[in-house]
């Protein structure tokens, strides 16, 4: 009489049985130096789901066990039943396409192939995912657009998130602002900052469980990456898991950009009598031509006048300085401030035609680098 379930001969990992997702299977450990082996596979690879593996109806002999494989057949883990007749649960996460489990009897404490019976199989699934997965590389990070809020899950505290962003307007400076927010109880959130290569900008983490998180920067890049997981707060990545909300706002600059440039200079081409105000931002420290936010302004000079200027800063803890440059670009002379010093500029023309001068505006950045920049006219003499 054949006492074996309908999956024999299934008693090696090379000979596992295929079984679908959310059935349920009878199987007999005939005997107790049997093993049943199953096969089953990622309804959506690469993704991180939830697994379940469930043993319930199991006979009164059977202490019941099983290893779980992965795709290449090495042990993932084990785990069994202390009681005979006791059922067995067990969920997992995983991004692996396939799977092997291995049922068997043991003693409930030390040695397996120790008993026999039947049971009832069934392994379940569940995408708890979020709608980017699979985002969990850089390679496959997401799009996202600005001013918008996304809901990202991280189902495992072993799983990445990836998002991209693009610079709205490229080649200029721009603050940008990543909120985290609506952290779900577990979820000790952390993200690292990419730039274009995909190098490692920068990192910042909240400390405690469901604390948000917020990080302003500033950025000159076309575009960069963004990773979001779990740590513990203090040390250690990929320690925490859980959901939460994503949203990236440009802060901006001044409507001016780009004017890093001589040759994307702001132009002032005339003055009216009561004197000519303008307002700007430096959002990078720009000095001694280390590629910070620069200002450059191009100033229309006639024949016969005089032009002074004067730059403010809105900050006392903002440092300002500036460079003047002839037509040719030939460097004239410079003015350097002091923290919160409002700086002073003049020039002339008596050439007989008229001109014009660069201004080139830098600062080490205090509390902000916002500043108010004021041109008046007279004649030269």
């Amino acid at each position: 009489m054949n006492a074996n379930d309908e999956f024999a001969p299934n008693h090696t990992i090379e000979t596992a049985k295929s079984i679908e997702l959310g059935k349920s299977y009878k199987g007999v450990i005939v005997s107790k130096y049997e093993d049943d082996y199953y096969k089953f596979t990622n309804p959506k690879p690469g993704q991180w789901i939830t697994f379940t593996i469930s043993l319930t109806n199991i006979s009164e002999d059977l202490k019941v066990k099983f290893n779980l494989y992965r795709a290449d057949k090495s042990l993932s883990y084990s785990v069994g039943a202390t009681t005979a007749g006791g059922d067995l649960s067990h969920t997992f996460v995983s991004t692996q396409d396939e799977f092997y489990l291995q049922v068997f009897g043991w003693d409930g404490s030390y040695y397996d192939h120790a008993s026999s019976g039947s049971y009832t199989l069934n392994v379940t699934a569940v995408n708890a995912n979020d709608e980017f997965a699979p985002n969990h590389t850089i390679e496959t990070a997401k799009s996202l657009e600005f001013g918008k809020s996304y809901k990202g899950v991280l189902v495992s505290k072993y799983e990445d998130d990836y998002y991209k962003f693009t610079n709205p307007k490229p080649g200029t400076w721009n603050s940008y602002t990543i909120n985290l927010t609506n952290i779900s109880e577990d979820l000790k959130v952390k993200i690292c900052l990419y730039r274009a290569d995909k190098s490692l900008s920068y990192s910042v983490g909240a400390t405690t469980a469901g604390g948000d998180l917020s990080y302003t920067f500033v950025s000159k890049q076309d575009e960069f990456y963004l990773q979001v997981f779990g740590w513990d707060g203090s040390y250690y990545d990929h320690a925490s898991s859980g959901s939460y909300t994503l949203t990236p706002v440009v802060n901006g600059n001044d409507d001016y950009e780009p004017d890093d440039t001589f040759e994307q200079a702001r132009e002032i081409t005339s003055i009216p009598s009561s004197g000519l105000t303008l307002t700007g931002k430096i959002l990078a420290n720009a000095a001694n031509d280390n590629g910070g936010d620069y200002e450059f302004f191009k100033v229309s000079l006639a024949n016969g006048k005089k032009i002074l200027w004067s730059i403010k800063p809105e900050a006392s803890n903002t440092e300002l300085h500036f460079h003047v440059y002839d037509p040719n670009k030939k460097y004239l002379g410079l003015v350097d401030g002091s923290k919160g010093q409002t700086i002073k500029g003049s020039m002339y023309n008596t050439s007989g035609v008229d001109l014009f001068f660069y201004i080139k505006l830098g600062g080490y950045i205090g509390d902000n680098g916002n500043y108010t920049i004021s041109f008046t006219e007279t004649n030269a003499n």
